[in-house]
């Protein structure tokens, strides 16, 4: 069962295709079960570009949200 509060990080392994939202920026992506998220394509959330406190790759940062 997914928990809708779960955030994960990059690299992580996808555990449901779907839509999932940026918590830093609300970007929405689409993302499909098995892949590996990656860093925000709108805010470089998980780069050390990104906002402050989401810089790290082991940041978390995308949410499920159908």
């Amino acid at each position: 069962m997914l928990v809708a509060t779960k955030i994960y990080s990059i690299n992580e392994i996808v555990p449901v295709s779907g839509n999932y939202i940026c918590v830093p920026c609300g970007y929405v992506q689409y993302f499909e079960a098995g892949d590996k998220f990656i860093e925000c394509l709108a805010c470089l959330a998980g780069t050390l570009y990104g906002p402050a406190g989401f810089q790290s790759p082991a940041d978390e940062f995308w949410q499920f949200v159908g």
